[in-house]
């Protein structure tokens, strides 16, 4: 590997030392240090017990499970749309009874 022009004039000779031997030293270190302390495949594998495993399989929903709580969320918006309906019947309700209570009165007041 070759130090680039760039870095060796801001290095200076010292820095770069003698063909970059000391500064290729410090990244194949680096890069070594960085290597290790990476997980592999075995490591996570080693990690895993089988007790973890069916732990997280008793946590994991069922299709049936999903099926209950999609059959209680539809119920839910039915109940939800009948009350919304029921209000809006009874506003309906109390603003025909309002104006005809005021057509009433007009009548009786103006029209005689």
């Amino acid at each position: 590997m070759t130090i680039p022009r760039v870095l060796r004039e801001r290095l200076g000779d010292d820095g770069v030392d003698a063909g970059g031997d000391a500064l290729l030293a410090v990244f194949s270190e680096v890069s070594l240090n960085t290597r290790n302390d990476l997980a592999t495949k075995s490591d996570i594998k080693d990690m895993a017990t089988k007790d973890d495993i069916k732990a997280v399989r008793q946590e994991m929903a069922t299709k049936d499970d999903l099926d209950k709580l999609r059959f209680e969320l539809k119920s839910e918006i039915e109940k939800s749309k009948v009350d919304s309906i029921k209000w809006m019947l009874a506003f309906w309700a109390s603003q025909i009874g309002i104006l005809v209570a005021a057509m009433g009165v007009m009548f009786k007041f103006f029209i005689k």
